[in-house]
């Protein structure tokens, strides 16, 4: 399987540019400016690969907790182009890692080999992109500044939670027996396991959520100044 995996990111890639520029491109205002249109183009590109880089490095995007289960830290990526971008761009990033993860679980085993099909890996990470670009556009809206930066790090929490959730929901719908399985048992080996298992997961999604709320408010801060260069007055004639 591992000879696929050159073919499998280059179909990876086309898919989101065929995304980009059929879908959510569509939706952006026409009145943007040359810069902003650079500017975009080029953080869909940096963004897009960034997760494909953390996929495919050992230990980057996918950290393994035992040999068979592995926490992820590509939600990173997804809040941070939601908080920049909105629901667009953070839909598009949910579905290229919901399409990471699909192409990393075809060469995986265990727990992992569950998310070896689309229609399991796709759906929770888009969803969880779309939402996180509608709180943090909310936030925006709402927050003061001086607060913004506690809000920002409180709906990364809580939106990493919510990733976490979704995934173990989509996994109870296409994979019931095998979920309930590995939460509760009527045999007290098979209790032991669960309960290992569990603890793992928890304390698994309680450290993504602390390194988002540590990690993603700052980032965003820094990289909006930043993209504040590129939006000039000039229109595309």
């Amino acid at each position: 399987m591992n000879d696929y995996v050159p073919v499998l990111t280059a179909i990876l890639f086309g898919i989101t540019v065929l995304f980009t520029i059929f879908i959510a491109r569509p939706y952006e205002k026409q009145e943007k400016t040359t810069h902003e249109l650079i500017a975009t183009m080029t953080l869909d590109a940096v963004f897009i690969a960034i997760i494909v880089i953390m996929t495919f490095v050992p230990y980057m995007g996918y950290i393994a907790i035992t040999p068979f289960v592995s926490l992820t830290l590509l939600h990173l990526p997804v809040l941070l182009g939601a908080a920049i971008g909105g629901w667009k761009k953070g839909l598009l990033l949910g579905v290229v890692f919901g399409l990471s993860s699909y192409v990393q679980a075809l060469t995986s085993t265990g727990f992992n080999a569950l998310f070896a099909f689309p229609w399991v890996a796709i759906p929770p990470r888009a969803l969880f992109g779309l939402i996180a670009g509608i709180v943090f556009s909310l936030i925006g809206k709402g927050s003061k500044k001086g607060l913004k930066g506690i809000y920002l790090a409180l709906a990364c929490a809580i939106l990493t939670a919510l990733h976490t959730g979704l995934v173990f929901l989509d996994l109870y719908i296409f994979y019931p027996d095998t979920i309930t399985s590995l939460f509760s048992s009527g045999s007290p080996i098979a209790t032991g396991t669960a309960l290992t298992f569990t603890l793992i997961i928890a304390f698994g999604m309680l450290g993504e959520m602390a390194v988002a709320a540590l990690v993603i408010p700052p980032l965003y801060l820094a990289t909006s100044k930043v993209l504040k260069r590129y939006r000039r007055p000039r229109k595309i004639r």
